[in-house]
């Protein structure tokens, strides 16, 4: 029985969207004592020398896994080819309604070889393959068609399932650090490029001689004690971090319905909606990237507000950038002076030299500067990034009280 369904009562299309959200929050802290055995478990194969890696099976895990503020630096490739049964497969799964895991090249790889497999996923979204002996876990969580509206193909037009997967993807990662520590290693864990000094700190790690490549980055620090985290701390700070998040979101709710004006009546105009959610997810989160019947213009990840938008956007159309970096007002007021609309956002703030314009929303999402977000005592970085889970909160929100507004039931 389908759970895409259309927001009923007073509150408004973006708040009932959110509630949704706030479900999945609850859903997940319930799941808690699975989640941080999976972490354990992973980190039990790791502490005893297996590696990691995120093989592209799901269309979003490789990409927010990679190269992340706060994540691991001695992640293997997505097609490192694993020779140990202590090596760790960590992915997420397509949408089960459109995808035969029984036909999948990559996944049918993986089952054949030595490593243990780990999923950020639900294991009924793999009954096709019968048994499921082969897998090591599961994080569980919601259905493909939990979400509100529905905008032919996409259905729903906003989903819940893509929050439910990035947090439970990077709340098991938590734990298997913190299970790491407990083990006496500690990941070694990248600094947001973002910092001063990060560039040089993380490039120290790399083993690197001019003899022979790769050059790669062990997973563990050599000669480094961090104090103990005991179970479920990582993720308990996550989850508060972000519901704080989604507090501010809901006390919002006047903005985010004068962004969904604006997207519905720039679209019932002819005109054009260009979007940037600045992370390593997107637009890959939404699971069918570059289809012509999108509503909404997609573009790469893209701090620089000045190449941003590109020239052919201009008068009458809306530009959403939910940012990464600090403001910079000069270039704000360039895009403002060709016309557009601008809902915007950095969590850095804004800041007071920023002034009100009739074309500018002013979005205002906390998550950390830099991203990382969970402090481990006596470490020099932060963990586990937030932005891909704030960004996803909002940009559903956001399209909710545009499907309202357009009629797509």
């Amino acid at each position: 029985m389908p759970e895409t369904k259309q927001p009923k009562g007073t509150a408004s299309p973006a708040i009932q969207y959110l509630a949704l959200v706030r479900e999945r929050i609850a859903a997940i802290r319930q799941d808690l004592p699975k989640l941080i055995a999976m972490g354990e478990r992973m980190a039990e194969l790791l502490l005893d020398g297996g590696n990691i890696f995120p093989p592209p099976v799901g269309p979003v895990w490789v990409s927010e896994f990679s190269g992340r503020a706060g994540g691991l630096m001695g992640l293997k490739a997505p097609g490192y080819q694993p020779d140990s049964t202590k090596d760790v497969a960590y992915f997420d799964l397509p949408d089960a309604r459109s995808w035969d895991p029984s036909k999948d090249k990559v996944l049918r790889a993986l089952m054949k070889g030595k490593a243990q497999l780990f999923v950020i996923g639900r294991e009924e979204d793999l009954c096709a393959l019968g048994s499921l002996d082969r897998f090591a876990g599961f994080t569980g969580g919601a259905a493909p068609d939990a979400g509100l509206y529905a905008f032919d193909p996409f259905r729903p037009f906003a989903p819940v399932r893509p929050f439910d997967k990035l947090v439970r993807g990077w709340l098991v990662a938590g734990e298997m650090i913190a299970a790491c520590i407990r083990g006496g290693r500690m990941p070694i864990i990248y600094m947001s490029v973002w910092l001063e000094g990060a560039n040089v700190r993380n490039a120290y790690f790399i083993k690197h001689d001019n003899t022979d490549e790769p050059w790669s980055v062990p997973l563990f620090h050599e000669g480094r004690y961090i104090p103990p985290l005991e179970p479920g701390r990582v993720s308990n700070e996550f989850l508060s971090v972000a519901e704080n998040i989604l507090r501010t979101l809901e006390s919002q709710q006047t903005l985010l319905a004068k962004a969904g004006d604006w997207m519905a009546e720039t679209k019932r105009a002819g005109k054009r909606i260009w979007t940037i959610l600045v992370g390593h997810s997107y637009p890959m989160i939404l699971e069918l990237p570059g289809s012509p019947a999108y509503p909404l213009d997609w573009g790469a990840s893209n701090s620089n507000l000045s190449t941003a938008v590109p020239p052919r956007y201009g008068e009458g159309d809306v530009a959403l950038h939910l940012g990464y970096s600090p403001v910079n007002v000069a270039r704000v007021q360039r895009i403002l002076d060709r016309g557009l609309r601008f809902i915007y956002s950095s969590p850095y703030g804004r800041p007071a030299t920023l002034p009100d314009h009739e074309r500018l929303l002013w979005l205002d999402l906390p998550w950390r500067p830099t991203d990382a977000t969970v402090d481990v005592p006596g470490y020099s970085v932060r963990i586990l990034p937030m932005s891909s889970t704030a960004h996803t909160m909002a940009y559903f929100a956001m399209l909710c009280e545009m499907a309202e507004r357009m009629g797509w039931k």
